[in-house]
């Protein structure tokens, strides 16, 4: 029996998941004219008709349901086997991608001095979510809930609360005894947001609800930032006072860099989390830094 055409298979595989065939041209580098051609290859050779094209937008056929599960198993096996051959080689090199905020204020001030590291170089690249595991070498990424990670290892590291910071010159300019954040002006509070992929951030408006008090205008607001890094940057340097994730920011308020003037809190949504490839889990660089940063 003829074997199936694997790059047609690899090229189904991606068509669905991104239910077009221009986002799957792009995704591996080919036009959507190739794409279009992989699959006329594939549905002759298997005698079915797996999408359904209706204008620009394509729909998996009940054929095409029945085989996805199954072949993007076996392309994520096939992956994971031969990312685990490679990496069974001498290497001196670990790829870690990280969401920008747990790259500043949570990778790089904890794998100093780590005794697992040595010899190891640290590839850290920053990237926002979703990365492919399938077409890079990232040996773990860093980030934030398991949404786009549904089919790898995971590791929570934590569950981190919200609350507001900013300096203590700050603090004294526009504080007062109870916390209450009342004398602020709106256009002190810095806003995070954290961009479309999202609707969990923590907000002003949800910590003053839950805290018995009308919420700052954003309108009036001076910063909006989409980087948890930045915003705390920002409070850094006096602009403002941020909502931060507490164990973040631990470094600067046992330093005295920053403060937190009001006792409320936000709890945080979701989990901090380590994911890779199962093959690589067990890797003793790579599991010694997703122990140190759990142990956090």
């Amino acid at each position: 029996m003829a074997q199936p055409p694997l790059n047609a298979l690899r090229t189904f595989e991606v068509a669905a998941r991104c239910g077009s065939f221009v986002q799957a041209g792009q995704e591996l580098g080919v036009s959507s004219a190739a794409i279009s051609l992989q699959i006329k290859n594939l549905e002759g050779f298997l005698g079915k008709e797996l999408f359904l094209r209706q204008g620009n937008r394509i729909f998996l056929t009940d054929a095409g349901e029945a085989i996805y599960p199954n072949v993007a198993q076996a392309l994520q096996q096939l992956t994971q086997t031969t990312q685990s051959l490679q990496f069974t080689k001498a290497r001196a090199q670990l790829v870690i991608s990280a969401l920008p905020s747990l790259a500043d204020l949570l990778l790089l001030p904890n794998i100093t001095e780590h005794p697992e590291l040595d010899g190891v170089t640290l590839d850290i690249r920053v990237e926002d979510d979703p990365v492919n595991f399938a077409n890079s070498d990232i040996d773990l990424r860093l980030t934030y809930g398991t949404k786009f990670y549904q089919d790898f290892h995971q590791t929570n590291l934590f569950y981190d609360t919200v609350i507001p910071v900013c300096i203590p010159q700050f603090w004294a300019q526009f504080g007062n005894k109870i916390g209450d954040l009342s004398k602020i002006p709106d256009r002190y509070f810095i806003h995070n947001r954290w961009g479309r992929q999202y609707g969990t951030e923590p907000t002003w408006a949800e910590w003053f609800d839950q805290h018995g008090k009308p919420p700052p205008s954003s309108s009036k607001a001076r910063l909006i930032i989409s980087s948890t890094s930045l915003a705390v940057r920002a409070a850094r340097l006096g602009q403002g006072i941020a909502l931060a994730p507490k164990q973040l920011v631990q470094a600067d308020l046992d330093a005295g860099t920053l403060m937190t003037p009001a006792v409320g809190h936000l709890q945080m949504k979701r989990a901090y989390v380590a994911v890779s490839l199962h093959a690589k889990s067990t890797y003793k660089p790579l599991a010694g830094i997703v122990s140190r940063l759990k142990r956090l």
